[in-house]
């Protein structure tokens, strides 16, 4: 009853594929697709063979649906397998390896232009988490975009999207193009610094995207020394937090002031602990910002240094002077006041 029931099905896919293929001529694979879900079958092609010789049809010259796509897949793989042979992956969507199939978020992905012959490699980013410390001034933290593609990356800028290296942002940058052979690497900054600005303690945190990378399974030092930089706790971490992070920081700030100031007024700077710290952007939006900690000392009689404990997001410079940010030291004070330098001194992240 079975083998009947299975003959009679068979005859069914039969006089379907006669209608078939009197619209449109179809090769073994994508013939033996429309039915190879009612089959046992394992084999599109084998199905579709069987159904053409039963029918007596001739072969083919060129495939309605896959334009003979499936009687080249050999050329395909193959040309797939050369294209990927620089890159270091473990998950894929459709290629001939050894590795896992991940039809969500493979390692790489294969991009093939039949028309032109040409196959493009597409690789998933890798995300990193590390620290800098700057012991030398003189260094910006960000590089100079490229003004040819805006920082895209482009042939001019050699795809890096910088002008040059000469940077916080150069240097790291120019260290991971190397030990991942990626092309470009995106970074998310907490907080940042004046090119005349150290940053001490244990460094600012931040965090990397690397873009295109062909290498995957990298071993990171605790510790590396980039010249006027040193990185540190650089790791790879499953994706970057969304949103800003929260963070404190301990800056010292030397402070110049246009008149003369006694030790009397500077204890007013005491004050700026009790109060929240309002911050108004370009947009006329404000946020709240708090100083946890503050000490000063006297340098001459129109300077001083302070040192504050604060949250991360306060400009500092804008705090000194009085733009858009109140209270701040010149009103404070009572007289002008501006930021000579500060320093960086440690950076904590909030739980």
């Amino acid at each position: 009853m079975q083998k009947y029931n299975m003959l009679e099905e068979y005859d069914k896919i039969i006089l379907e594929s006669k209608s078939i293929l009197k619209e449109c001529d179809l090769c073994d694979h994508c013939l033996g697709r429309f039915f190879i879900s009612s089959t046992n079958l394992s084999s599109a092609r084998i199905l579709g063979n069987k159904i053409r010789n039963s029918l007596n049809s001739r072969s083919v010259s060129k495939c309605y649906i896959c334009k003979n796509l499936f009687s080249n897949i050999d050329h395909y793989v193959k040309m797939m397998q050369n294209v990927s042979i620089e890159y270091e992956f473990s998950t894929f969507i459709v290629k001939k390896t050894k590795k896992h199939i991940d039809h969500l978020l493979p390692d790489i992905t294969f991009i093939i232009n039949f028309r032109t012959e040409q196959c493009n490699v597409k690789t998933k980013p890798v995300f990193l988490y590390g620290r800098y410390i700057k012991d030398k001034r003189g260094l910006p933290q960000k590089g100079e975009s490229c003004k040819d593609c805006k920082g895209k990356g482009c042939i001019f800028c050699n795809n890096h999207g910088l002008v040059s290296f000469d940077s916080v942002e150069g240097k790291i940058s120019q260290f991971l193009y190397e030990k991942f052979e990626t092309k470009q690497v995106k970074f998310t900054w907490i907080g940042g610094e004046d090119k005349t600005s150290l940053v001490m303690g244990n460094g600012r945190p931040f965090f990397a995207k690397l873009l295109s990378p062909k290498k995957r399974n990298v071993r990171l030092a605790k510790k590396s020394n980039l010249d006027e930089i040193t990185i540190h706790t650089l790791r790879t971490i499953d994706v970057i937090p969304n949103g800003s992070i929260r963070f404190k920081s301990k800056i010292k700030i030397l402070v110049s002031t246009k008149n003369n100031i006694s030790s009397n007024v500077l204890k007013k700077l005491k004050q700026l602990v009790t109060v929240p710290i309002e911050i108004t952007n370009s947009d006329n939006k404000y946020h709240k910002k708090t100083i946890h900690g503050l000490k000063y000392k006297k340098n001459s009689l129109q300077s001083f240094i302070v040192e504050i404990e604060a949250d991360g997001g306060i400009p500092i410079k804008h705090f000194v002077d009085g733009s858009n940010i109140t209270p701040n030291i010149s009103d404070l004070l009572g007289t002008q006041c501006s930021c000579k330098k500060f320093d960086i001194n440690q950076i904590y992240l909030s739980k």
